[in-house]
């Protein structure tokens, strides 16, 4: 009793493996692109601090320009961040879908083993009941004798 495609069950296996993998991959990615977009709307906000208490009292208006500029920067770098983010989800999403596609390729394959099993048990048994009424004639047809 030798599942004949137990070598690509095993494979198959191996393929969900590696597709979960992936996707803890990818979402880890996923995450700290999140982080990075949290810390540069974190940096803006603390700038946009800075310039409105520069604004007060003497103002020198080269800060404010440099501070205007740095406010300029971290506004491109987080949408950088978020069109990072957006490419980032997309991977995200294919990964999974890989993992959804590998383990319906495996559990296909999973329930084909279970029906082969299940007729090979039940060959057994017809085989074992054949058996045992050859000896139940036997041992009647040997006591009318």
């Amino acid at each position: 009793m030798r599942f004949r495609f137990q070598a690509i069950l095993n494979l198959r296996k191996h393929h969900e493996d590696y597709c979960r993998t992936r996707l803890f991959q990818e979402e880890t990615k996923l995450m700290k692109i999140e982080k990075e977009l949290t810390a540069w709307e974190q940096a803006k906000e603390a700038q946009q601090q800075t310039v409105a208490a520069l604004s007060v009292g003497r103002i020198d208006p080269r800060l404010l320009a440099l501070g205007s500029e740095k406010i300029s920067y971290l506004r491109q770098k987080k949408e950088e961040t978020e069109e990072r983010k957006t490419a980032q989800s997309e991977q995200v999403a294919l990964a999974r879908a890989d993992v959804i596609e590998a383990r319906k390729a495996r559990k296909t394959l999973e329930k084909l083993k279970e029906r082969f099993v299940a007729n090979e048990k039940q060959k057994m048994m017809l085989a074992e009941q054949k058996r045992l009424d050859e000896v139940a004639v036997n041992l009647f047809s040997h006591d009318e004798r």
